[in-house]
């Protein structure tokens, strides 16, 4: 026994001398670590002192003549290669010094797995490398990633390393599966590497850029990773995992399709699935890992379906009437219709109506422009075949009444009205019937001068009875059918193909064709309000298939709640001055609907808005009357606005790709078709669709769609000075009750700083933590005219009374405003996601094209260099030509020629500097959001913060941002908002806002 006890204390303190080394080691590695460090920012310090110095040099050798340029260049490229040379030893030193610490494992035995570190390291530094991630930051994240699963055993972690280096990753899926299902008795041993290389494997899924990582470790680690096995193995990885802590059994098989669906893709066989099977897959990709009741999954669906049925049924509700049929939606209870907050829709009469004028107003295409377009094609085609048939015999007065019908319809065109809303009445009946008795009367004057009698003369100034001239019957139908401009054009097309000789006939429209879209355009445009869901289609469809970069339409719909004191004389300074004090509090609620189109690729949302809005209003007002019953008022307030607005809003997103937007398009199409229609669309294997989240899934593998949170906080500050002249009194006389008149022009200026952040969950492409800051100012007049049909003494019944300039009454107000002057500075930053790569965009945006233009003068040569990179290369591949730099200028300067005219001619214009992350950058960033995800699983808070700090400091650093785009935008908004706003505020909203891009650069 005391010899037993003789060799435990000798091997402890054989031990604790171990320990006492290593950690002797451990001081001696954060030295020489701290120590690179420095070295290292001494490095980049001076390649920045460097850079400075040679952008300086080529400035001055520009200006220098030929002769005396001098040879630079050579020499700051040879510096910079000296400067990349050192840069790279000072990473590798770090590196080396990284594998040898090994920090996890310093307490088990680092020397164990050094090897096995060594040999990644080799890869990382390949030439080309398999990542761009860096090789500090993969060795960090894959170290803390095996000391949680092996519980900071070397020995286990370098067999799972050695085990990984055997096989390529296809193969561990199969593993997966095959230990999910076997039975049979393995070695504990072998058992125990297996689930400790899956659970590896599950745990870099999850982490950013994973799978890149988990290729490094593989058979094939010297070669990149292609997306098309990245995508499936990252969902074969994640729906495993959530398969391991899922309790419920569907949602298993769920789960199990999904990963069948990947298996396949990775083994390149034929195997044919269910469409639901390829849902599921597309969902696991898009980060939902359930599809139960109460998840996110079922939580878009369910709004989806609101967007398509209680939406729509709300619109035709509205427009049912009272003795509706049995096969009408019925209306809402009418407690629920007077909540203006309530029974929300975004596709109410009005607002489609605004819609169209909003968007053809900036030239975006629309139904109602296309069938404007089809319909005059259609008059001018009628119209020559009138014109061919001027001579046929006994059709005289049909061709007459066909003539009358056209130009009635041209006559409105030219009033402005659309004839695709245009539905035939009593009073188009009798426009037609005057214009028929005019073109038949001067038909007959025409014959009469053309037939003198026997001696020369003619008998035009011979007085006539006038001829009862009647429309014959199809004219005389049409005036009363309701028919629309399109189906009465059809007819009357239809009729003259019965009566008129063969060669007479009309020719076959071209837009026959295009019947079923036509017809359905139609149909929506005659009715005026969606009839059914897939009216939703029908109108989204032109805007969507002639959109372009950077157009965004979007239909709001909702209502206002509130309670406010109303501006009361609280106490009488004067006989003549009076002080203004209001405050209100409310409620916004509003159901949108929103197509845009921004660099990141096309998208469509659905969701909801609620706004919480505070307001106080403080001023003087100053007047006397100066006639009996007249008086002369003037104001000044000043009022200040707080505002709080919340989004949620399920968003479908395709990517974009150079070249390939109309491919894009047709994909957006297909989803919210397949959104609209997925009860009525026959899936091509398998089972029905279960709701149209599933359909979309199913039917557009490429479909992202993501769950949208955004925040936006308004402060804005504003001035008035109003004038009431004269304010006029209109005495009862049998009461203190009066009525008022006022006129009320008046001046403003106010200021807004609005703050938003943006975030979205899911999707495989996805915004993150987007913020954004902006800072706007406007001046301009408003011409108000006010009527209160009972008021109490608002001015002076009697000269010289001492009465207050303030009073209340049942106010209507009817006004107008315009701005005169307005500027705007926004700021946003938009990280966003791509897979599990990091990208970004900076933007700043300007009301003028002064900032954009300085920005041009100091970056020409960026700019110019990215215009460059977008056009077409010469037979070597090379872009960089003498004919691409002359393209690229020549395209710049007609962009600056653009934006001085636009500064000039509109108003309305924002303009965008857009800068994009480079690579590199994005990369780097990587590999600290994978240091950070791993510190955050093992609960290391610390780690996850300095992670943080790092990531933040790349953002700032402009090296991380290159030039991308140069666009100035177009915007229109048409608010109407209708309702009570006087103690209690009642009121229904509708919003269209509208953009369109005028001009770009690069250009498209």
């Amino acid at each position: 026994m005391d010899t037993a006890i003789g060799q435990t204390l000798a091997t402890r303190s054989q031990a604790m001398q171990t320990h006492q080394q290593l950690a002797k080691r451990l001081v001696r590695v954060d030295a020489d670590v701290a120590r690179l460090n420095d070295e290292l920012g001494e490095i980049h310090q001076r390649i920045a002192i460097v850079n400075d110095e040679r952008f300086a040099l080529k400035t001055l050798d520009q200006k220098l003549p030929a002769s005396d340029q001098v040879t630079t260049p050579a020499e700051g490229e040879a510096q910079e290669r000296i400067d990349k040379t050192a840069l790279k030893n000072v990473r590798e030193q770090y590196l080396a010094s990284q594998i040898s610490a090994a920090h996890a494992f310093a307490a088990t035995g680092a020397d164990k797995i050094q090897a096995a570190l060594q040999r990644i390291g080799d890869r990382l530094q390949g030439t080309p490398p398999p990542t761009s991630l860096p090789a500090f930051a993969v060795i960090e994240v894959i170290t803390s990633a095996l000391a949680d699963v092996t519980g900071n055993d070397a020995t286990r972690a370098n067999r799972v390393l050695d085990v990984l280096s055997q096989h390529p990753l296809e193969h561990w899926p199969r593993v997966a599966e095959e230990m999910s299902k076997s039975v049979r008795t393995r070695s504990a041993t072998n058992n125990s590497i297996q689930q400790d290389t899956l659970n590896l494997c599950r745990k870099l899924a999850t982490v950013p850029r994973g799978m890149e990582m988990l290729q490094v470790l593989s058979s094939d680690g010297t070669a990149p990773i292609v997306a098309e096995r990245a995508k499936p193995l990252r969902v074969f990885s994640n729906a495993d995992e959530a398969q391991q802590k899922e309790p419920d059994g569907k949602v298993k098989a769920w789960l199990q399709t999904a990963k069948q669906v990947a298996r396949s893709k990775l083994d390149g066989d034929e195997k044919s699935f269910d469409d639901v099977d390829h849902a599921a897959f597309n969902a696991v990709r898009n980060g939902y890992f359930s599809n139960a009741p109460g998840t996110p999954y079922a939580q878009h669906d369910q709004r989806l379906k609101k967007a398509t049925m209680e939406w729509v049924m709300r619109a035709v509700a509205a427009n049912t009437p009272e003795q509706a049929t049995a096969t009408a939606p019925a209306k809402s209870s009418l407690p629920r219709r007077l909540v203006p907050t309530l029974n929300k829709t975004p596709f109410a009469k009005s607002t489609l109506d605004r819609a169209y004028s909003v968007g053809e107003s900036m030239g975006l295409q629309s139904p109602r422009k296309q069938v404007d377009q089809v319909i005059s094609a259609r008059i001018s085609m009628l119209e020559e075949t009138l014109k061919n048939a001027k001579g046929a015999p006994g059709l005289q007065l049909e061709i007459s009444a066909a003539h009358a019908m056209l130009d009635h319809l041209k006559s409105l065109e030219k009033k402005g009205t659309h004839l695709s809303q245009v539905t035939l009445k009593n009073r188009d009946g009798k426009s037609m019937q005057s214009l028929l008795k005019a073109r038949v009367q001067q038909q007959r004057l025409s014959q009469i001068w053309d037939k003198p009698d026997a001696n020369g003369k003619r008998a035009v100034n011979v007085l006539h009875k006038a001829q009862h001239i009647e429309l014959p019957p199809l004219y005389s139908e049409l005036a009363n059918s309701k028919l629309s401009v399109y189906e009465a054009i059809n007819r009357v097309d239809e009729h003259l193909r019965e009566i008129l000789p063969p060669a007479l006939q009309p020719a076959q429209s071209v837009e026959e064709v295009l019947d079923q879209d036509l017809n359905a355009a139609i149909k929506l445009l005659k009715t005026r309000h969606l009839s059914e869901k897939s009216d939703i289609v029908t109108f989204f469809k032109p805007f969507i298939l002639e959109s372009l970069l950077r157009d965004r339409l979007r239909l709001g719909g909702g209502g206002t709640l509130g309670v406010g004191l109303p501006s009361l004389p609280y106490s009488l300074i004067s006989p003549i001055v009076s002080p203004i004090f209001s405050a209100e509090k409310s409620r916004s609620d509003e159901a949108f609907a929103q197509l845009f189109m921004p660099i990141l690729g096309m998208e469509m949302s659905f969701g909801k808005a609620r706004t919480e809005a505070a307001e106080v209003t403080i001023g003087v007002a100053a007047g006397s009357a100066v006639a009996e019953g007249v008086g002369i008022q003037a104001a000044l307030t000043g009022r200040f606005t707080a505002q709080e607005t919340q989004t949620s809003s399920t968003l479908m997103r395709f990517f974009r790709t150079r070249h390939k937007d109309d491919e894009m398009r047709g994909n957006m199409l297909t989803a919210l078709d397949s959104m609209v229609r997925w009860d009525i669309i026959d899936p091509q294997k398998g089972q029905r669709y279960a709701g149209p989240l599933e359909a979309i899934l199913a039917r557009n593998p490429e479909v992202s769609v993501s769950q949208i949170d955004a925040t936006s906080s308004t402060r804005n500050v504003a001035a008035r000075v109003a004038l009431r002249v004269p304010a006029v009194r209109f005495k009862d006389g049998a009461s203190d009750a009066s009525q008022t008149l006022t006129p009320e022009p008046s001046v403003y200026v106010e200021a807004d700083r609005i703050k938003e952040t943006r975030t979205e969950t899911g999707g495989f492409i996805s915004v993150v933590g987007a913020k954004g800051d902006t800072a706007q100012q406007r001046a301009g007049v408003t011409a108000n005219l006010n009527f209160a049909p009972i008021a109490s003494s608002a001015t002076s019944v009697e000269k010289g009374a001492n009465h207050g300039v303030q009073g209340q009454g049942l106010g209507l107000q009817l006004g107008m405003s315009r701005d005169l002057a307005w500027a705007l500075e926004k700021n946003e930053i938009s990280p966003f996601l791509i897979g599990d790569k990091q990208d970004a965009d900076l933007d700043r945006h300007y009301s003028t094209p002064r900032d954009m233009q300085a920005e041009i003068t100091a970056n020409r040569d960026l700019w110019l260099m990215r215009c460059i990179e977008t056009l077409e290369p010469d037979e070597t591949g090379n872009k960089n030509t003498p004919d691409n730099r002359l393209r690229a200028a020549i395209h710049l300067d007609a962009f600056e020629a653009t934006i001085k005219r636009l500064g000039k001619d509109s108003k309305y214009c924002q303009y965008n500097v857009n800068y994009s992350m480079k690579g590199r950058a994005g990369a780097e960033i990587d590999g600290y959001r994978g240091i950070q995800a791993v510190a955050l699983q093992r609960g290391d808070v610390q780690a996850a913060e300095k992670a943080q700090q790092a990531i933040d400091y790349i953002l700032l650093t402009k090296e991380t941002w290159r030039p991308l785009m140069l666009i100035v935008r177009e915007r229109a908004r048409d608010s109407t908002v209708v309702g009570w706003r006087n103690l209690l505020r009642w009121q229904k909203l509708s919003n269209i806002d509208g953009q369109r891009t005028a001009a770009q650069f690069p250009p498209p």
